[in-house]
């Protein structure tokens, strides 16, 4: 029996040519498609804890503050995946993004007025960068990233405050900031 015969052999056969480029094709596909999946932003499950705590945050107390607290920290770790695909598609945003990520546990244990020195809207940590935070529109793209730390590190803060001294204003300004939070997400793309 000759090679060409062999029907287990692909190359004598008419279509062997098309066979292998759509082969490879179909890899190539499945391999850059590998990274984004991975990495994508779960936009649905960002929304809706942040809606879970502002829906908590209206009832003007906290049931189980732990468990609030607990769902910020995974908004941080949701926003910060939001943050390096926009640092990766932004390339001039980048070193802000990783400013921003580097710092994100750090802002929890920042004062409100700390927090909004250094990442508020006329905050100083893009300045090293060439990036003044006062250069970024209120509502833009940019700060809207941010915001997915940025915010949801601003809450913690104000839940904190609400452990120890129970003042129904600490979750007042954490409900606003909630608010804010969720005008951003209108800006940020996500799965």
């Amino acid at each position: 029996m000759s090679e060409r015969s062999d029907p287990r052999k692909v190359d004598g056969h008419p279509n062997a040519q098309f066979a292998k480029a759509a082969g490879t094709l179909a890899l190539l596909l499945v391999l850059g498609a590998a990274p984004s999946a991975a990495w994508a932003f779960d936009r649905g499950g960002f929304k809706a804890r942040a809606e879970a705590t502002l829906a908590e945050l209206n009832t003007k107390r906290l049931a189980d503050s732990k468990a609030t607290l607990a769902r910020l920290d995974q908004m941080i770790a949701l926003g910060i995946v939001g943050l390096k695909e926009y640092g990766a598609s932004h390339p001039k945003y980048a070193k802000l993004m990783d400013a921003a990520i580097a710092d994100s546990q750090a802002m929890k244990r920042m004062s409100d007025v700390e927090i909004e020195e250094k990442w508020g809207e006329s905050g100083t940590a893009g300045d090293a960068l060439g990036i003044p935070l006062k250069s970024l529109a209120d509502f833009g793209e940019e700060r809207a990233y941010l915001e997915l730390v940025v915010g949801p590190a601003h809450q913690y803060i104000f839940v904190k405050k609400w452990e120890s001294a129970k003042k129904a204003r600490w979750l007042e300004q954490a409900r606003d900031e909630a608010v804010e939070l969720l005008k951003h997400l209108e800006v940020v793309r996500g799965k």
